[in-house]
Parts: structure tokens; C-alpha cells; sequence
């Protein structure tokens, strides 16, 4: 039987990730343009995937109405709490953040006020909800997996599913060895030839729509993978050298795809609109912006609804991903989003998304090569991973953007 292996701990840690940088991108805007370090953000967290719970099972809930009609998927419901989440991230801002702004408050009293926040956000959950854990309502998704032989002749890979308690083949292919290393070599050259293309700019004054090195290796991934799918050969045999498992399922891949076009939003709206421009505009100046004609209070409203947006997706994804919602998730998500956010460059949204996928990496490849006892402490791994960069890159990993 082939085991699951280091490739599957990168699968997994790379929907970690994605969850994280759902979060992280949230906190890391609200600080550099918001000024604010706040500690409720993994509360903000929960409360979203509480949005979603209140239609999506509202029989959970018992201070709630049920709902007309029942329960409602878990795509409409997550579609609410974002709309909810957002007019809360208004909420934050209107009633509380901006009053102590126009007092010109310092930074210990917006800590202070971001956990007095949290831990109001944190006992609202607990009067309503109650401590238990409860799923989302949603169809079973089946696990499929990816199995891996490395043999003297080249690479077969087999897809299977448990059926029945059963592993049954769904379909089996192979690359010689030329042709493996060929698809490798050409997804290389791919994604260094795109980096060099966007990189031409000797004065660095372009503001890319896509970072060239985030375009890069999207190139070359893209590259490796449609090559991988079209040129299928025979299978090269399981005598293998080398074998692995990887494990996913459709609800992994829509993470992943649904927070990256999250993430391509985001950036759509910061690099190519008058919005966005005003909003880069704050995190650099925020008196300067004023006086050049920046309606400051307004940017600040859009960034702490973005945040709600962002946390609602975060909080969504992560009770799907884990089959369970509870008070504490939030705060179980909180110091990674944080680890992530200072990993990239406290100042950077693109940074927080870079951290965030390092993050999410090192705990689940963390977990796999620590012995079983010490998986619990996945999310210290996080932080010696931190302070590792740090010491060698204070700033934190992404830079200018």
C-alpha cells in the first residue's frame, strides 16, 4: 500500500495556507492603512463563520428564527455572511475605530480597544451559540488520491478513490523518463522566461498589475500542469523506486482556487482603480493623501469592510475545510494570520499572502516530520519558521510591490 508522503504534507499545507492568507491579507491592510493592530481579527474570524451558520443550519442556533423555507446551501450562506461581515467591518469602523481616531488615539488604546473588541465578539458567540462544535450542512465529498511510482522507466501515477471500503483505480498513466524531465525543464523556462519579461523595467517605477514573480512561477506551474495533462503516456510500471500519495479532494482544490480569486480581486482593485490608488496612497501617507485630496474617512470605511469580506471568507472556509465551527477558531487562526502578516512585511497585503502560504507549509510539513506526539504544537513551528526569516530578513520576505 503507498503511504502519504512529504508531497501530500505541501498539498495539504498549501490549503492551510490559503485559509491563513484569507485572514492575514485582512489584518495586513487594516494595519497599514487603518493604523490599527487588531487583535480582534480572529474573532472577526469566527463571526463570520457564524454568519454563514445562521442560514445554513438555523435550527443550530436557538435564539435565531429558523429560516423560511429551512436551510440553505452552503455557497448562498456563505454569500450572506460576507454581505454580513462586510456591514460589520463597516460597524467596527463607524462606531468605535474612527471615534478614537478623530481623538487622535495612540497605539497602546487601539490595542486595547481592538481586545476589549475580541473578547466582546468571542462572549456574543458563546450567549448565542453556545460552546458546542456544529458542521456546516453540506454534500459528502469524497477523498481522491494521487498515487506516485518513480520506477527505473519513468513516472506512473494512478488516480483512486475508496469506494466501499475498497481503494478502486479511476485511471492510470505514466511519463518515460525524457518526457518527464522534458515537461520539468520547459516549466522552468516558461516561468524564468515570464519573470524576465515583466522585470524589464531598469528604474522600477511600473506598478505591475501581477508581481513578475508572482507571474512567474504561476507560468510555470500553469505550464507543468497542462503539459502533464496532455501528454499522458502508458504507464511506466510500479516496481517503484520511489512512491508517494498524494491526497485531495474537490473541496481542497476550491479553497485554493476560491481564495486566489480572492486575491486576484484584491490586487485587481488596489493597482487598477481610483479606489485602490487612494487606498496605497494612506498606507504611505495618510496626511499627505489628506491634502492632495484623499477622502481619508472614506478609505477607511472601504478597508475595514474589505477586512469583514475577507474575515467572513476565511472563517467560512476554515469550518468547511475542518467539518466544524466553534467559538475558538478564530483565535486558533489568529497568531498564524499574525505569524503570516509579519513574515511578509507587516505593510504589505501581497507579503501577508506570501507569509501565509509559508506559514501553512511549514505547520503541515512540520506535522509530518515531527513524531505524532508533538503535533500539537503545529502552530509554534510557525514561529520558529518567523523568527528564522526574521533574523536573516528583518523587513520581512516580499519587499516593494
Amino acid at each position: 500500500m503507498v503511504d502519504t508522503g512529504l508531497l501530500d504534507a505541501l498539498a495539504q499545507g498549501l490549503v492551510t495556507g490559503s485559509i491563513i492568507a484569507a485572514g492575514a491579507i485582512g489584518l495586513s491592510l487594516v494595519y497599514s492603512i487603518a493604523e490599527v493592530p487588531n487583535f480582534a481579527h480572529g474573532d472577526m474570524i469566527t463571526i463570520g463563520a457564524y454568519f454563514a451558520l445562521v442560514v445554513n443550519r438555523p435550527d443550530e442556533i436557538s435564539l435565531l428564527p429558523g429560516l423560511p423555507g429551512g436551510a440553505v446551501s452552503l455557497v448562498v450562506a456563505g454569500a450572506f455572511a460576507l454581505v454580513a461581515a462586510a456591514a460589520f467591518g463597516a460597524l467596527y469602523e463607524l462606531a468605535i475605530f474612527r471615534r478614537f481616531r478623530s481623538k487622535e488615539a495612540d497605539l497602546i488604546t487601539m490595542v486595547i480597544v481592538s481586545l476589549g473588541l475580541a473578547l466582546v465578539l468571542r462572549n456574543l458567540v458563546l450567549f448565542v451559540a453556545g460552546s458546542r462544535n456544529i458542521s456546516y450542512e453540506t454534500a459528502v465529498v469524497r477523498d481522491v488520491n494521487w498515487d506516485l511510482y518513480l520506477t527505473g522507466s519513468g513516472l506512473t501515477v494512478q488516480r483512486t478513490q475508496r469506494q466501499a471500503g475498497d481503494i478502486a483505480l479511476l485511471g492510470e498513466w505514466g511519463y518515460p523518463v525524457w518526457l518527464l524531465l522534458g515537461i520539468l525543464a520547459a516549466a522552468a523556462a516558461v516561468g524564468y522566461g515570464v519573470y524576465r519579461w515583466r522585470s524589464t523595467d531598469a528604474d522600477f517605477r511600473t506598478v505591475h498589475l501581477v508581481s513578475p514573480r508572482v507571474l512567474g512561477v504561476l507560468g510555470g506551474v500553469a505550464t507543468l500542469l497542462a503539459l502533464a495533462y496532455a501528454l499522458r503516456f502508458d504507464p511506466q510500471g510500479t516496481d517503484a523506486l520511489w512512491s508517494t500519495r498524494i491526497g485531495t479532494s474537490y473541496k481542497d482544490i476550491a479553497i485554493v482556487v476560491v481564495v486566489a480569486v480572492a486575491m486576484f480581486l484584491l490586487n485587481l482593485v488596489l493597482k487598477a482603480t481610483r479606489l485602490g490608488k487612494g487606498m496605497r496612497a494612506t498606507a504611505d501617507n495618510m496626511d499627505l493623501a489628506e491634502v492632495r485630496g484623499v477622502d481619508v474617512d472614506r478609505i477607511q470605511l472601504v478597508v475595514w469592510v474589505i477586512a469583514g469580506l475577507l474575515t467572513a471568507l476565511a472563517g467560512v472556509l476554515a469550518g468547511w475545510s475542518a467539518s466544524n465551527v466553534n467559538p475558538n477558531m478564530g483565535f486558533t487562526l489568529l497568531l498564524p494570520v499574525f505569524a503570516a502578516v509579519i513574515l511578509g512585511g507587516i505593510r504589505s497585503p501581497y507579503g501577508a499572502a506570501a507569509g501565509a502560504i509559508l506559514i501553512g507549509i511549514s505547520m503541515d510539513v512540520g506535522v509530518y516530520l515531527l513524531p505524532s506526539g508533538l503535533a500539537t504544537y503545529r502552530t509554534a513551528i510557525a514561529f520558529i519558521v518567523l523568527i528564522g526569516v526574521l533574523l536573516v530578513k528583518p523587513d520581512g520576505l516580499w519587499g516593494d510591490v
